[in-house]
């Protein structure tokens, strides 16, 4: 890692040992290192933790029942260095060693608050070829999965932690829409996730996430406030 910090990424975990350190090792092997990384973890049990220390990490640990996904990220931020937060799942993988430097490009533009992928199954991944993907432009479906936003905006809107079901990710993007900015979703931040096995079954969880998102979708987006 370069003493120059341009940006921080936080990743959250709990009992990852089967992908967090391939996670790390593409981390370390990217074409551009001038970033830091934050773990964020919620009470592994397993090998994650001694795994994590084998890495250049900052680590900060909280009680499991203290978790949710935007406490976690907004603590892993409070502490961070960079101008821009790099956010990824402990079991999303990203696809290439070009995967961060690849966006920065877009960051050139003031009016850009983030830039989001798309993530490919790692358990059927016939997927990827499948399924098209484009370049969207003020895309609401941003996934703290694998994204980049602007540290200074999150200052100005942090991660809900009214949402502890999640959907944080498509609030943040939300907000920034309305306020003028743009949420790009790239190929070229696509990363393969694994997921994880003590978690409900995708279809539910994907009902749950429309519901949810139905309610923000209701909130006021007024255009230079926090307020609803």
């Amino acid at each position: 890692m370069t003493s120059r910090i341009l940006t921080s990424w936080v990743i959250r975990t709990k009992n990852e040992e089967r992908h967090i350190g391939e996670v790390l090792e593409t981390l370390q092997k990217q074409t551009c290192q001038d970033f830091e990384i934050i773990i964020v973890d919620s009470g592994s049990t397993d090998k994650t933790l001694e795994i994590v220390k084998k890495f250049p990490v900052r680590l900060i640990r909280i009680k499991p029942e203290e978790f949710s996904y935007s406490y976690a990220l907004n603590l892993g931020i409070s502490k961070a260095r960079g101008q821009y937060i790099g956010i990824l799942s402990g079991h999303s993988i990203p696809q290439s060693l070009s995967f961060y430097t690849d966006v920065l490009k877009f960051f050139s533009d003031p009016k850009v608050a983030a830039v989001t992928g798309y993530y490919y199954d790692g358990e059927n991944l016939f997927t990827k070829v499948s399924l098209p993907r484009k370049e969207q432009h003020f895309c609401p479906w941003m996934t703290n999965t694998n994204s980049i936003i602007r540290k200074d905006l999150w200052k100005i809107y942090p991660f809900d932690e009214r949402l502890t079901e999640g959907c944080e990710d498509y609030d943040w993007a939300s907000e920034m829409i309305a306020r003028g900015y743009d949420i790009i979703k790239t190929p070229l931040f696509s990363t393969v996730y694994y997921r994880v096995n003590n978690k409900p079954p995708f279809q539910k969880m994907k009902l749950a996430w429309e519901k949810l998102c139905a309610k923000i979708d209701k909130r006021r987006r007024p255009s230079k406030s926090n307020a609803y």
